[in-house]
């Protein structure tokens, strides 16, 4: 697996149904009015970091999963925090098959999408991370492609309107994104990190990605500083974008959606396999079919009962684990 590979693996994972609905924009950055763009400039900043940071420990320890990555950030909670990752990427692609079952009208239809999703996930991770990289590399500039194409349309069409207040608050808002998303994103980088052989491999992988993802935020943040109080506050802001410009701008954007789920859930369900395969009496192949199995099953919960509990849990995970990384680098 290239650079690019796992560059696109990262930018796709992270672009998932709260990035590619607008809510997370919104939530970390547009509601901090023009500050939020020094937020976003922060948080990218604060990912590069990060990045860098997870690839070179996993590097160093030679890491093949976020066990191995745990066990070197803190012994005493090693064992505590394994788990409690490992349950929440099994929820985390609950949430996202869930929302792939969600764009079905009818409960028939919303079955059968959350079946098909997660057959085409058990297929895909089958492969190895050499079959999700590959599929990366394709789905990660188009998803990138299609939002920067719906916010600079719309760009041209009613200009910037960024609002006039600011406050420091949007460095908070841009920290607690960063925090977020790493906790996220370390799981997969402790798992393929062995494929970036020199410190300059990793330094271009943590740049080049969390580039496009800042240059991507940047223009969505302007397309939705656009938009009235009662649109930024819906459920998927940025459906609401793409409804005003028509029907197949919609169908689009709905495409793309459901792009960016089923790209988060190959980013969770690659680093959950790795862990379970290493335990005693698993195989690749039988981790990946118990994973997407319990993952289809705890779908059935909702989409947005799956969210209220999971995403507290990452939060948790991110905060402990990134001031692991400072302890660690400190101690270095």
């Amino acid at each position: 697996m290239g650079q690019w590979s796992i560059a696109a693996l990262y930018v796709a994972g992270l672009i998932g149904a709260g990035f590619a609905s607008g809510q997370e924009l919104v939530v970390f950055f547009v509601k901090y009015g023009r500050s939020g763009l020094m937020g976003i400039a922060w948080a990218t900043a604060l990912l590069t970091l990060g990045t860098t940071l997870v690839l070179k420990l996993s590097a160093q320890r030679e890491t093949s999963s976020y066990r191995d990555l745990f066990n070197h950030l803190d012994q005493g909670f090693a064992t505590f925090f394994d788990w409690l990752y490992t349950v929440f990427l099994l929820i985390g692609t609950s949430v996202m098959v869930a929302g792939m079952g969600a764009l079905g009208d009818s409960l028939l239809l919303s079955l059968a999408l959350r079946i098909g999703s997660t057959l085409l996930i058990f297929i895909t991770i089958q492969r190895g991370a050499i079959g999700v990289g590959r599929a990366s590399t394709y789905l990660a500039p188009l998803l990138v492609l299609l939002l920067c194409t719906i916010a600079i349309q719309h760009l041209f069409t009613v200009g910037i309107q960024l609002p006039v207040y600011r406050t420091w608050s949007a460095l908070e808002g841009g920290t607690l994104y960063a925090s977020y998303n790493l906790g996220f994103s370390m799981a997969l980088l402790a798992s393929v990190s062995g494929y970036l052989r020199t410190a300059r491999d990793r330094w271009t992988v943590a740049l080049v990605s969390n580039l496009i993802l800042g240059v991507c935020m940047v223009l969505l943040f302007l397309a939705l500083s656009t938009l009235p109080p009662e649109v930024l506050h819906s459920a998927l802001p940025l459906e609401n974008l793409a409804r005003s410009k028509g029907s197949l701008a919609l169908g689009i954007y709905q495409v793309m959606l459901c792009g960016a789920m089923y790209s988060t859930s190959l980013t969770n369900s690659l680093a959950l396999v790795s862990r379970v395969s290493n335990l005693p009496n698993f195989t690749w192949k039988k981790a990946n079919l118990i994973s997407v199995s319990l993952a289809l099953v705890l779908s059935s919960l909702g989409f947005g009962n799956l969210v209220r509990f999971a995403y507290p849990i990452l939060g948790l995970a991110a905060l402990w684990t990134l001031a692991g990384l400072l302890r660690t680098t400190v101690r270095s």
